[in-house]
C-alpha cells in the first residue's frame, strides 16, 4: 500500500504548479469582440443611457476608441445618440 506522504513527495513536482492571477483585463476589448460587449451591454440593460465619457470608463477603453465604437454601432442601427448625447438602445 503506498504511504499518501511518500506519494506527494516523490511526485511534488506534479503538484508545482504557480499560482497566476486573473485579471479582467486580460483580454483586449478594444479588438472587433468589443463591440459585441458593447451591444450585450445596452440590450441587456434596457434603461442604460451613458454618455461617451461614461462609456469609455465602462468599457476601459480610451474616449476616441469608445467614440469609434460606438459610431459604429449607430450606423449600424444598435444605438443612437441622444440630443442630450447620451447614447441609447434603439427600440424595436
Amino acid at each position: 500500500m503506498i504511504r499518501h506522504a511518500s506519494l506527494s513527495t516523490r511526485h511534488s513536482s506534479l503538484f508545482d504548479i504557480k499560482p497566476t492571477p486573473l485579471s479582467i483585463r486580460s483580454r483586449d476589448w478594444r479588438k472587433p469582440p468589443a463591440i459585441e460587449r458593447i451591444r450585450a451591454e445596452f440590450a441587456e440593460m434596457r434603461g442604460f443611457s451613458p454618455t461617451l465619457a461614461q462609456a469609455a470608463r465602462l468599457f476601459n477603453l480610451p474616449l476616441d476608441e469608445c467614440r469609434q465604437l460606438l459610431a459604429v454601432l449607430e450606423q449600424d442601427g444598435s444605438v443612437h445618440r441622444g440630443e442630450d448625447g447620451r447614447y441609447r438602445l434603439m427600440r424595436a
